[in-house]
């Protein structure tokens, strides 16, 4: 049984524009996960086939090990571990907790079938790419300017 209602759905950036009944059924399959702080979810350079959504709590990522400053933190609303389910890739960082959190993940076969029932998930989706591109491009300007300097 699904653990997530409507409202609370809708306040995943993944599923902005999307009707609850548009996506309950593939949803109902989906695991929701309560882990405490402090625990990997995602470790670096290992397989993983699920796209995670934050729904309370906050994490961290990390690049070469556990033990490096976190590059970047993700928030109630936003998800992580897209790339690798989309492209079958080992994962390119590390994801910890920082505080307990509720995380649904959603496995490739499930995602795929979100993106052929409402184009606003694959909308969604994009747009957080496209985002997070842009700011990776900004970061290697700014030490491309630095070196430089």
């Amino acid at each position: 049984m699904l653990s997530i209602d409507a409202e609370e759905l809708h306040r995943l950036s993944l599923f902005r524009s999307t009707r609850f009944s548009d996506v309950q059924d593939v949803l109902s399959h989906c695991s929701v996960l309560r882990i405490d702080a402090g625990k990997i979810v995602i470790a670096a350079r290992q397989p993983n086939k699920r796209l995670y959504l934050v729904s309370e709590g906050e994490l961290s990522v990390r690049l070469h090990s556990l033990d490096s400053e976190p590059v970047a933190t993700i928030c109630a609303g936003e998800m992580f571990g897209e790339l690798s389910a989309i492209d079958g890739e080992y994962t390119s960082a590390y994801v910890m907790t920082e505080t307990p959190c509720k995380i649904v993940g959603i496995d490739g076969d499930s995602l795929w079938e979100l993106f052929s029932r409402t184009p606003h998930v694959a909308h969604n989706l994009m747009t957080t790419l496209a985002a997070r591109l842009r700011e990776s491009n900004k970061v290697i300007e700014d030490l491309q300017r630095e070196s430089e300097s």
